[in-house]
């Protein structure tokens, strides 16, 4: 009798994990470093959220020994992506109401053509970077990462050349 191997099935929620701490830790590093709201910064997690749906569908592939079907890859990307997501999410909301709270005057801060503003426009608008940047965003690439990689690391490839 032929048994499934438990360490490969349970890939989606260990690189979910890992994906949100690693955005995690970036939002972190960006907040310390007045990098918070820099349209460059949401970028940065994108691409760290298509590399790691993209790695974990070649560490899946590779575990099932090149012979996962394109349905079963982008399943995994699809669970990766969900679960990353959602703790990205409620650390970011977790985080932004522990910002508010404890922030009670209004940061200024300089831009690079000298004119001071204040921060309060990150905060006040928090919602629609939510649901933009950290919804929207993370799940579309998330979901791209997943039909890429579904479609790139597919077993049994072959041309439709004809001889």
């Amino acid at each position: 009798m032929q048994q499934s191997n438990p360490k490969a099935t349970k890939l989606s929620p260990v690189y979910g994990i890992v994906i949100a701490l690693v955005s995690i830790v970036l939002t972190i590093i960006f907040y310390a470093t007045d990098l918070y709201g820099a349209l460059w910064t949401g970028f940065c997690t994108s691409l760290v959220f298509f590399l790691g749906v993209l790695v974990s569908i070649i560490h899946y592939n590779s575990r099932h020994h090149e012979h996962t079907s394109v349905k079963a890859a982008f399943a995994m990307g699809f669970r990766t992506t969900l679960l990353a997501t959602i703790l990205i999410a409620v650390f970011t909301i977790i985080f932004h109401f522990l910002i508010m709270s404890s922030d009670g005057h209004h940061q200024m801060v300089e831009q690079s053509t000298g004119v001071v503003i204040q921060d309060e426009n990150v905060k006040r608008n928090f919602w629609i970077m939510f649901l933009g940047n950290i919804l929207f965003v993370n799940m579309v690439m998330g979901l791209l990462a997943a039909a890429v990689g579904a479609l790139v690391f597919k077993a049994n490839q072959k041309t439709s050349r004809n001889n």
